[in-house]
């Protein structure tokens, strides 16, 4: 392919041709009839040639895992291997995401000895979590007087899963997310039944077991005798119902959906360590996955890998959603709504135990004016977009739901308020 460039000098020369020709100078037509041909035979080689070197260059990308997490460096290989009789140079550029950071070396000029093999290497580091495709490598040849191209694209396109951050899964590591931090000041109902922790005690009746007597407390005097209560351990069972609409594609640095999902998986780890069953729905017109509650963190791992294999789309049906969960799960379970979608709920035919959990979108921005009457602007945006959030949070408590409002700071620490609060009055007990 001929640049722009080429295409000025072939018409100069040309020019000069006919000028020459016109006018008679026989010295000037012989140089102009020798750079005609010195550069048409440049190209017309080139193009010749080029075409068949670069048939003859195979091109591969490798990489030493399929499983990626986002913030975590990995390093890809894309070896060059030259088949031609003759050293090659070319500019090559691999096609990779917005979604990546990537190191320098993805792109530049490299040359290639005839029968040879080079690797360059360069590293990657996932922004966002989701399933993606690495795109094409091009490479380019040029012409020794940069008149002409040739271009190719070598389809090496390689799908990759990102899983969350295992650094900002703290609770599956640590001990960040302590019971004391999210459970002050609750004091939970109790109820009698088999189990280790004392309940109380009573006075015995025929239909008691003899193991529970509590001889410590038998008296004489009025031979009576105790036994001793335990109470109750009821676990419950959580169902995180989430959003995987476009409505969760807002944010800058951290996008809805990749912030909530860690928000969630760290809330669920804290949930299975207190024995209880946590299961996933992912919902939208383009999303419809089911993931059994267990409390083994099975479930977890589960919503993390599908969660890696697949990105936002499509809209949010709140009514649908839970029409569905009706049918798949057939007990009343607490069920945890995470959205960004603009709703207007009607009261659901189906009777569940949910709270839902409204997210601010613009917490996700980092907006940083540089002028007052902008920032004036930005306040009078944000506070314009809480008082609408509010609304919605009004009108779906009057149709008997608990809602609150989450930003990016406050999703964790919300959640698992209101789990707490529910557990407290055994909300989605099995």
């Amino acid at each position: 392919m001929i640049k722009k460039l080429g295409y000025v000098i072939i018409t100069a020369i040309l020019s000069g041709l006919l000028e020459s020709i016109i006018i008679g100078y026989s010295g000037y037509i012989i140089f102009t009839l020798i750079l005609f041909f010195i550069v048409s035979s440049d190209i017309i080689f080139f193009n010749y040639s080029s075409a068949r070197y670069m048939s003859n260059i195979d091109i591969r990308r490798e990489v030493n895992t399929r499983i990626f997490r986002k913030n975590k460096t990995f390093e890809i290989n894309i070896v060059f291997k030259n088949n031609n009789n003759n050293d090659v140079s070319f500019y090559f550029f691999d096609e990779a995401l917005d979604i990546l950071n990537i190191s320098e070396n993805h792109s530049g000029i490299i040359k290639i000895r005839k029968k040879s093999t080079v690797t360059k290497k360069y590293e990657i580091t996932p922004r966002y979590i989701g399933k993606y495709s690495l795109g094409d490598i091009t490479i380019i040849m040029r012409d020794i007087f940069d008149l002409a191209y040739s271009e190719r694209k070598y389809c090496n396109t390689m799908e990759i899963k990102i899983y969350p951050s295992a650094n900002d899964i703290r609770s599956q590591r640590t001990e960040m997310l302590s019971s004391f931090i999210y459970t002050y000041g609750i004091h939970y109902s109790k109820k009698a039944g088999q189990g280790y922790d004392l309940y109380g005690i009573r006075p015995y009746t025929e239909n008691d077991d003899f193991r529970y007597i509590a001889w410590t407390r038998y008296d004489e005097s009025n031979d009576i005798l105790m036994v001793k209560e335990m109470e109750e351990e009821r676990e419950i069972t959580v169902i995180f119902l989430l959003d995987y609409s476009n409505s969760m594609n807002f944010g800058g640095d951290d996008k809805i959906y990749d912030k909530t999902v860690t928000n969630i998986i760290n809330a669920a780890y804290y949930m299975v360590k207190n024995r209880d069953n946590v299961g996933f729905f992912i919902y939208s017109s383009e999303h419809n996955y089911f993931i059994k509650p267990d409390k083994s963190g099975n479930s977890i791992k589960d919503f993390e890998t599908k969660i890696a294999s697949i990105l936002p789309g499509g809209d949010f049906d709140f009514e649908s959603a839970i029409k569905i969960l009706n049918k798949r799960t057939g007990k009343k379970p607490l069920i945890f709504v995470m959205t960004a979608s603009d709703i207007n709920i009607k009261k659901p035919e189906y009777a569940f135990n949910v709270i839902m959990f409204i997210i601010d979108h613009t917490s996700f921005y980092n907006y940083n004016p540089s002028e007052p009457l902008q920032d004036l602007l930005m306040r009078g945006l944000y506070s314009s977009q809480i008082s609408r959030l509010r609304l919605v949070r009004g009108s779906i408590i009057r149709m008997g739901y608990r809602a609150d409002v989450v930003q990016d700071k406050t999703m964790l620490p919300k959640i698992m308020e209101e789990y707490n609060y529910a557990r407290s009055i055994n909300l989605g007990a099995v």
